[in-house]
């Protein structure tokens, strides 16, 4: 089994596979805002020792997937020049989503030991207000592996996919967590549950 060649740079561009959620839409109109280290987010890493170079892809797929769950998710999403423009384009506007990668990583096969190529891909979600006011954050994180056997001798084509599932992984996070996160946040009314009616119970029956 051939891994990644450390002596030639590893340089891949992911691919978006982050199929459209089948969820009920939040009847709010939201705004997105991708900062351009998102929507051309290049990583690069020289490892030492041999480990290799590398040059992967990340802000195409990331930003086309990221715009497939929210356009899944609410009724209308509008792309906005910065969170502090919502307001003045759309007075519709509920709140401001503005995605950041915070890290992404990987191992080889090399690195641990295992036939397995692994990613990861850690998102902080930002809520601004309609006027630009940060309200709110959270992060998650998505996984992907690869089993390095399914690609013989092509460890970037192993890596790509490994990656490509971790990106799917934190699609399906977002999808999937977003409204509890959004009803602990305000941008969505908490559903009360109904009150418990009582019932009156009938007068016994008249003792003979």
């Amino acid at each position: 089994m051939t891994l990644l060649a450390a002596c030639a740079p590893t340089k891949f561009e992911t691919q978006s596979d982050i199929p459209q959620p089948l969820i009920e839409k939040i009847p709010v109109v939201i705004g997105v805002h991708l900062p351009l280290e998102f929507t051309d987010k290049v990583y690069q890493e020289k490892r030492e020792g041999g480990g290799g170079e590398y040059s992967i892809g990340l802000g195409k797929a990331q930003s086309a997937g990221f715009m497939r769950v929210l356009n899944a998710m609410f009724n209308r999403v509008v792309p906005v020049a910065s969170p502090q423009d919502a307001a003045a384009t759309d007075p519709e506007i509920r709140g401001v989503l503005e995605p950041v990668l915070d890290d992404y990583a990987f191992v080889t096969p090399a690195d641990s030991g295992t036939p397995t190529y692994a990613a990861s891909l850690r998102y902080t979600i930002r809520l601004y207000s309609p006027q630009g006011e940060l309200a709110e954050s959270w992060t998650f994180t998505g996984y992907g592996s690869q089993p390095a056997s399914q690609f013989p001798g092509k460890g970037a084509e192993a890596l790509a996919v490994a990656t490509r599932l971790a990106m799917r992984d934190a699609g399906a996070k977002l999808a999937a967590e977003f409204r509890e996160q959004a009803i602990a946040r305000g941008l969505l009314p908490e559903v009360q549950p109904s009150k418990p009616q009582e019932v009156e119970l009938p007068p016994p029956p008249p003792r003979n």
